[in-house]
């Protein structure tokens, strides 16, 4: 079978040299053919017509043109009118301009393409030739005659030539777009490869009741503990007997720092081996403290996930350069690097060694001073010394005693008998002021006047007993360093927490993801070279002169950045079509070779040129992603505000059009002409840029982007002329 065009969803087959293979034909079929000679194809066409792939078919029948303008046609048995079949007749390439209802008929000029390519490019669309299939199915014999008045907008090779290395130069050279670029967004890619390797918070990473799950439940409970005895001791009730907390703290302070330099050291043992796996040193057995191992990589996901990545993010940055830096740099994040920051801020983080502060308690400087002062003033003023001062003394000096014998050791407590002799400086605040007093004594005061100084005295005693237990006790706490204990062992747990999570659980996944985009950046790379080489050519050749370019207002059109655009988004759809190798590549963990890309890029650079070469850039190439129709609308729906195109919609069956026969030949259609039907056809870009674009008839029938629309006039055949 030889195919005259690929258009999606209409097979084009040329039956004129002989028979061909039709198994495998499907959707609609145009069958070019010969009208004297279509019935001997009756077989072919029986095989189309008997095939559920195929839903409809069309024959053109081209006449040999007979220099008596005799018009025979034959067609094939199986075309006999049925749904699904239908037959145009066409006398000649170029045709005439005629009027049904004129006497005469005028000759067109010759030009390229010819109304019968122009013809075949307009059945070639699904929506024009269903339209055309119905119309004829209802006509005699399911045949017609061709009369059309058509206009097409396209590029010229001006517009061509000037876009070509401009728009390969955009997408391929980091440098050739700075002044018009905007800056990719990295941030949001930044996000999108972060999302790729999800960290889960949830899940655990220690198994429960291994050594470092031990030692970091330990540490947690000495220091809680630890801190619970420090603010018992912390309170007046720690001086009697139910409520001594000094006999414990000791011991629960040594334990803490022993917790914490257990989990310390275990961490250390952890993040050593999760250094040395990830940084290729050491693929032996951990040292076996209970971490859970690497989640296993699944290739198909990473696959999926690396595709989906460069497809989108590559439309969105329209630059295979820019890309490939930040595609590069994500790789470099992702592979596994070791933890030595981690280790590093670890040592920092060892716990000191164990301080040894002495719990001193004695009495504020100052609440002595007013001890003493309140004391000589008792003396001084006539109380019996004896008595209430020589009490004073006595309970001064037995808080001391007190305070002292229940301070904290690692043992428990200091004890009465080492606390007599630093308690024995307690009772001078009181006796040195009153030996003073009784020297310089003074004639004895009235007893209302002492109860003041007596009650001062009682109240700086009791005072100054507390205060100075709880503020010893809270400098005691400070020496001790048990709130920075706390913070480094939390911080040990949360690094090792953050290590597992992020960089040891996900380790074999970030392998396999670096390793994908290290394969997408070497094949985004070959295709990238591919186009720099053909920017030159990418469309233009001897195929196109200058002289071809359609369009005398060609100069007038402002539609530069339109065309490129357009262009801009094949060539990423051409990139991602060019990757398919990668993705198998990834999955099956065997990279693929540089010549593939660079063969592949080759194959579709010559399959896109080969096709704006036979359908215009309005239509999109068979790689196109088409969901995204955005800069390939807006270039057609300039091109045709440019164009005729309000006026050949709005032709009726008596105007004049193109009819594709010689003026000899109008004999076969005259007589019927008052009974053709019209076919509309236009682009949806056509939408819009005229309230009313049609005549009398029908209405439009919608198409894709194509860069051709008009008027087709289905004019029936005279019975004569069937054989």
């Amino acid at each position: 079978m030889t195919s005259r065009r690929d258009r999606p969803g209409v097979a084009i087959i040329d039956l004129r040299a002989g028979g061909v293979e039709v198994d495998h034909v499907q959707g609609s079929v145009l069958v070019l053919d010969k009208a004297e000679t279509a019935a001997d194809h009756d077989e072919v066409y029986q095989a189309l017509l008997g095939s559920p792939l195929v839903s409809g078919v069309i024959c053109l029948a081209m006449d040999s043109g007979d220099v008596n303008g005799d018009v025979r046609v034959r067609p094939a048995p199986s075309l006999a009118p049925v749904d699904r079949a239908a037959t145009l007749w066409v006398g000649d390439h170029d045709g005439i301009r005629w009027r049904p209802t004129g006497h005469g008929a005028r000759d067109v000029r010759r030009s390229t393409p010819s109304g019968l390519d122009q013809l075949i490019d307009a059945l070639a669309a699904p929506a024009v030739f269903e339209a055309v299939l119905e119309v004829v199915s209802t006509l005699p014999f399911s045949t017609a005659g061709i009369g059309m008045e058509l206009e097409r907008t396209s590029l010229g090779y001006t517009e061509l030539r000037r876009v070509q290395e401009e728009a390969v130069a955009h997408f391929t050279d980091p440098h050739a777009r700075q002044a018009t670029m905007q800056e990719p967004p990295r941030d949001e890619f930044r996000a999108a490869i972060r999302a790729v390797v999800k960290v889960d918070r949830s899940e655990a990473v220690l198994t429960p009741g291994g050594a470092l799950d031990a030692a970091r439940t330990r540490a947690v409970e000495a220091l809680n503990a630890a801190g619970h005895e420090l603010t018992r001791l912390d309170h007046l009730f720690a001086l009697f007997p139910k409520q001594r907390a000094g006999r414990v703290v000791g011991a629960a302070v040594i334990e803490a720092h022993a917790a914490a330099r257990d989990l310390h050291d275990k961490v250390t043992r952890q993040l050593v081996h999760v250094d040395d796996s990830l940084r290729g040193r050491s693929a032996g057995q951990g040292p076996g403290l209970g971490v859970l191992g690497p989640v296993p990589a699944r290739p198909r996901q990473v696959r999926d996930d690396t595709r989906r990545l460069l497809e989108g993010w590559l439309r969105k940055y329209r630059s295979i350069p820019h890309l490939l830096t930040d595609l590069d740099a994500a790789r470099i994040e992702q592979e596994p690097q070791g933890c030595l920051d981690a280790l590093d801020e670890l040592r920092a983080l060892r716990p000191q060694p164990e301080p040894e502060p002495s719990f001193e308690i004695r009495p504020r400087l100052r609440t002595a001073a007013w001890l003493s002062a309140l004391t000589g003033v008792l003396a001084a003023i006539g109380m019996t010394p004896w008595a209430f001062i020589s009490g004073l003394a006595f309970a001064w000096f037995a808080v001391g005693v007190l305070l002292h014998a229940r301070r904290p050791t690692v043992a428990g407590e200091s004890g009465f008998v080492t606390a007599l002799r630093p308690a024995s400086a307690w009772g001078l605040p009181v006796y040195g002021p009153w030996l003073v007093a009784l020297v310089l004594r003074q004639p004895q005061v009235p007893e209302p006047w002492t109860a003041l100084p007596t009650a001062l005295a009682v109240l700086t005693f009791a005072w100054v007993a507390i205060t100075s237990w709880r503020r010893s006790v809270r400098r005691w706490r400070r020496a001790l360093g048990l709130a920075e204990l706390r913070v480094r062992s939390d911080r040990t747990a949360q690094l090792l927490d953050t290590v597992l999570r992020v960089h040891w659980r996900t380790s074999a996944r970030r392998a396999l993801f670096a390793e994908g985009l290290r394969q997408v950046i070497e094949g985004a790379t070959s295709v990238k070279e591919v186009l720099a080489d053909r920017a030159g050519d990418l469309f233009t050749s001897s195929a196109i002169r200058p002289e071809d370019s359609v369009h005398a207002d060609e100069q007038d059109r402002d539609i530069y950045e339109e065309v490129r655009d357009v262009v801009v988004a094949d060539l990423v759809d051409l990139t991602i079509a060019a990757m398919r190798p990668c993705w198998s590549g990834i999955e099956a963990g065997r990279a693929s070779e540089s010549a593939d890309y660079i063969e592949r890029g080759a194959h579709l650079v010559g399959a896109y040129r080969l096709h704006v070469e036979n359908h215009g850039l309005l239509s999109a190439p068979p790689f196109a992603f088409h969901r995204h129709h955005v800069h390939r609308d807006t270039l057609a729906t300039r091109l045709w505000a440019c164009s005729h195109v309000a006026e050949a919609l709005s032709r009726g069956v008596e105007d004049e059009m193109t009819q594709l026969c010689h003026a000899r030949q109008l004999g076969a259609v005259s007589a019927l002409a008052t009974g053709a039907r019209l076919v509309r056809f236009a682009s949806t870009a056509v939408r819009g840029l005229a309230a009313d674009m049609s005549g009398p008839g029908p209405a439009v029938t919608w198409t894709e982007n194509t860069e051709i629309a008009g008027t087709l006039r289905l004019v029936p055949l005279r019975q004569g002329v069937f054989q």
